[in-house]
């Protein structure tokens, strides 16, 4: 079949004429030949069973008087007709009587049909004609008769026929095919010519001659002309249009690229790329490898598997990672891309790299001052300097939050995305840009769309530099309020005889701003009688913050009415306090509360995993312990805090080192 489609269209038209003619002529032969078997069968059983009653009749009297040489004779003169093999006369008490030619046995006669009846078997007519006297039977004659040399003369002589028949048939299709078929073909083929000259030269100003008006071939020649004289007079707008397109791309603040999902090899990159990492397109598009080989050492392996995965997923993606600069400056790089897939495979990979240095810089000062936040808390004795700590740098975070939310929502709103996929649209439609700018409908929108896009994107960067410098402005800020902190730390580590209720309204106080903003209903259930406890006052508010924190994310996806936190300070077992904090939030699923304890288990979308297990690590080191009870998703869950009571005559110092 592909061998077919690939024969010129006057071959094509002469194949299909010579098949329509062959099956036509095969159908029709099939059936006169059907036709003539099925009559000659017919008719050499209805001469051989005449043959048979005319000698069955002539052997009656033969047959009365027991006189076997007359029978002998009747029989004799079936030699005259060649198809008969055998005749033989049986009586009805199954004795034979006389018989001529072929001599037959009683299986032989075995194979006859019962008497008045005529069966083909093999090459032979076999036929038993019962013999009549005044209405009686008295004996039956067998015949046998070869019919096969009869059909051979009538195979030979209609196979004769029907292969001239054929010959001529095939040799008049393909004189009229071949002179009716100009009139089709060679318009096509004048059309064809055209084309190909047109898609290899370029050349809109030639045009196909129209050999007729009235039929469909003059109506597609004077379309294909007029569709020539349309790309003729638009290419000068399409190269106009394609400069704007690369101006555009050129201008955005990343480098567009696209490249190979299989070796990376770069197939385009936009001009972008010698302002950000210093080295020119044409380095890009040239150098094998360019890509794996100026990543950062301590991301090359990783980001390159990542790469490879994202390949074979074949769905959007970004990730992060470090390249190094032409000047050896580490540049933190944003990849955002998607796979193109044909047939289920890979074929390009394309993208944008934004360069996000500043922005990681900013981040990974926050994430400094953070940790030197939370290890100034830890050395503090006094929960008022975590407090005030906590206070106000939260207020600071606030505003950060926002700005980072800002520019998150705009990088999100981009459309630096709907620009690649133009892009895409322009680069999927290259040879035809010119009929895919003119008349397809999202063609026509694209110059007017790049104008709108750059203007957008202008705007866009201004208003994201203008947060980063915020952002920048309160991390300053939050230095500032950590060194004035700093002064007041202390060393902890010291273990107190303190109140449960009053080391629990520390911890609420910290979070009473935020139950504000979420709307969480808070009920206090203190037992007046709770007796002391002898702990590290810096650990118990750690654990307690944790566990109140927790509480509040678990009620986020509740109503304002349904958002219920309790809190339960009193005696436990002897020797015991117990100090209890039950959510009505998402609950525990029962296979994670053996785990929920572990090291690096979470069940947050952006946790951590070690937050439960070092609070559950403290209270046993203050000798208490940590446990938590859920009746599973959707039913809250309750957070148990157990301490010893403290020594009245005494207070441990220490205990975290015996």
């Amino acid at each position: 079949m592909k061998r077919f489609r690939n024969l010129p269209i006057q071959q094509k038209m002469l194949v299909m004429t010579l098949l329509i003619c062959g099956a036509v002529l095969l159908v029709a032969i099939v059936a006169l030949f059907t036709f003539q078997v099925l009559n000659f069968r017919s008719n050499f059983q209805r001469d051989t069973t005449t043959l048979a009653a005319v000698i069955a009749n002539n052997s009656t009297a033969a047959l009365a008087f027991n006189d076997a040489s007359g029978a002998t004779e009747v029989l004799a003169s079936l030699e005259a007709v060649p198809t008969v093999v055998s005749a033989c006369l049986v009586t009805t008490k199954g004795t034979l009587f006389a018989q001529a030619g072929k001599a037959e046995n009683a299986q032989s006669l075995f194979q006859y049909p019962p008497p008045g009846q005529a069966r083909f078997t093999g090459e032979y007519l076999l036929l038993a004609q019962p013999v009549i006297l005044d209405k009686k039977q008295v004996g039956t004659l067998y015949l046998r008769s070869n019919f096969r040399q009869t059909f051979v003369k009538l195979l030979t002589f209609y196979g004769l026929m029907i292969l001239g028949v054929t010959v001529v048939s095939i040799g008049l299709a393909v004189f009229l095919s071949g002179r009716l078929q100009r009139i089709i073909t060679d318009p096509i083929l004048h059309l064809a010519r055209t084309a190909q000259i047109v898609g290899e030269k370029k050349d809109y100003s030639l045009r196909a001659t129209v050999s007729s008006c009235g039929d469909e071939l003059g109506s597609l020649t004077e379309s294909f002309n007029e569709m020539l004289s349309r790309i003729q007079s638009q290419d000068a707008a399409l190269s106009l249009s394609q400069q704007r397109m690369e101006a555009l791309i050129h201008s955005i603040d990343g480098i567009v690229w696209e490249c190979n999902p299989d070796t990376f090899h770069f197939s385009f990159v936009s001009q972008q790329c010698a302002r950000i990492l210093g080295f020119p397109p044409e380095a890009w598009l040239t150098e094998a490898g360019f890509w794996q080989n100026h990543l950062h050492p301590d991301d090359l392996a990783k980001t390159v598997q990542l790469r490879r995965d994202q390949a074979r997923a074949g769905e959007p993606y970004s990730y992060e990672y470090r390249m190094l600069a032409a000047d050896g400056r580490v540049v933190w790089i944003r990849e955002s891309g998607s796979v193109l897939a044909e047939n289920g495979h890979a074929v390009a990979m394309r993208g944008i790299f934004l360069d996000f240095t500043a922005q990681k810089t900013a981040a990974d000062e926050l994430e400094k001052l953070n940790r030197r936040l939370l290890d100034t808390s830890r050395r503090a004795g006094m929960a008022e300097v975590a407090t005030g700590v906590l206070h106000n740098v939260g207020n600071v975070l606030n505003s950060v939050s926002v700005s980072a939310t800002l520019v998150g929502d705009r990088l999100k709103q981009s459309k630096v995305a709907n620009l690649r996929r133009a892009a895409s649209m322009l680069r999927e439609q290259n040879g035809h840009l010119a009929e895919f700018l003119t008349h397809d409908p999202k063609g026509k929108l694209l110059p007017d769309y790049f104008s709108t896009v750059a203007n957008q994107l202008v705007a866009e960067q201004t208003e994201l530099v203008t947060e980063m410098n915020s952002v920048g402005q309160h991390i300053e800020h939050i230095k500032e309020i950590v060194a004035m902190q700093q002064n007041y730390a202390k060393v902890s580590g010291a273990y107190e005889n303190l109140s449960a209720a009053e080391l629990t309204e520390d911890a609420l106080r910290i979070n009473a701003a935020a139950f504000d903003r979420h709307g969480i209903h808070l009920v206090r259930e203190f037992d007046a009688a709770t007796p002391a406890i002898c702990v590290d006052r810096h650990k118990i508010l750690q654990i307690l913050i944790n566990l109140i924190r927790n509480a509040k994310y678990a009620m986020d996806a509740h109503p304002t009415s349904e958002k219920k936190l309790v809190i339960r300070v009193g005696p436990a077992a002897p020797g015991r306090v117990q100090i209890a904090v039950c959510d009505s939030g998402i609950g525990i699923a029962p296979d994670n509360l053996i785990r929920i304890f572990q090291h690096g288990f979470t069940t947050k979308k952006e946790g951590h995993g070690f937050g439960l297990h070092s609070a559950a690590n403290a209270a046993k080191e203050m000798g208490g312990c940590l446990t938590v009870q859920s009746d599973g998703l959707g039913q809250g869950a309750t957070f148990v805090l157990e301490l010893p009571v403290a020594n009245p005559t005494s207070q441990r110092k220490d205990l975290a080192t015996n």
